[in-house]
């Protein structure tokens, strides 16, 4: 057990050093309270902003495949995928019924309820697949991302954002960080762990990088002053006039990452590669 995070009950596994929550985290803990008032304060009523975010993810997307098929394992209300289908032919899977219900019935997105692994399997009919903010939820972190890998055309990205535990922030703050919140939050990677679980699945990282969010100022104040039933919601209150004031604010604590892993183009393709190599190099 981490000291830092012992009342948390977080672990790390000795043999691999990924740290993780023992527990499990059932479907019906993403229900509308979750969403409403729990782990967000209104993720319906911030959309604008997750929007936006999205937009700038869209952005580095289009110069890994500007045409093609897209997944999304994780979708929630459907917002990303209702931007990216203007570029991507677009489906997705997510565990929350409420969410699935507004991406199909407002958004007439072709989504599906339910976990991924138990998803039909689509080899190689991918040109991308993202988690946005998901693999942390998920109680099969490898073995969806070995799935994903096998929906992957060749040359196909895996796109994932996570908190990253080897960032500074989260060793200062320790079990105080942001992103530490069992039982939602099961697995806690680091770039190296993280780096590792693709690599054991054939993909390549291609890029890892710190990025930042566009929140509500009122979504902000919530987390800090009222998540977790502290006693400071006056606070939250007196800031934002009864949560009626809001504002969108862009901030980076270099603590949440953005991995770019590629599928190879061919096994064979690298094998003659590797050849040519030996026979330029010499005897």
């Amino acid at each position: 057990m981490l000291p830092k995070f012992q009342a948390k009950e977080i672990f790390e596994c000795p043999r691999c050093g990924l740290i993780f929550y023992p527990g499990s985290a059932a479907s019906d803990l993403y229900s509308r309270e979750y969403f409403e008032g729990g782990e967000y304060h209104d993720y319906r009523g911030d959309e604008r902003v997750i929007r936006r975010n999205f937009r700038k993810q869209i952005r580095r997307l289009l110069e890994l495949a500007p045409s093609g098929r897209l997944y999304e394992i994780g979708c929630a209300y459907g917002f990303f995928l209702d931007l990216a289908r203007r570029h991507w032919d677009v489906s997705g899977t997510d565990v929350t019924e409420e969410g699935i219900a507004h991406a199909r019935e407002a958004l007439r997105l072709p989504v599906e309820c339910g976990d991924f692994l138990d998803s039909p399997e689509n080899s190689g009919a991918f040109d991308l697949i993202c988690m946005w903010d998901t693999i942390e939820h998920l109680p099969h972190p490898v073995r969806t991302i070995e799935k994903a890998t096998r929906a992957l055309k060749p040359g196909g990205a895996l796109v994932i954002t996570t908190g990253d535990i080897g960032s500074l922030v989260a060793r200062w703050r320790g079990e105080r960080w942001r992103q530490i919140h069992p039982p939602t939050h099961l697995y806690y990677f680091s770039r190296k762990t993280l780096t590792r679980a693709v690599e054991q699945t054939g993909l390549s990282v291609d890029s890892i990088d710190s990025v930042g969010y566009w929140r509500s100022l009122r979504s902000m104040l919530y987390g800090i002053f009222v998540l977790g039933e502290k006693r400071t919601a006056w606070i939250y209150r007196l800031l934002t006039a009864g949560g009626r004031l809001d504002l969108p604010v862009y901030s980076n604590l270099y603590d949440i990452m953005l991995m770019v892993a590629v599928k190879p183009k061919s096994a064979a393709g690298e094998d003659l590669r590797e050849v040519s190599r030996s026979l330029l190099s010499g005897p």
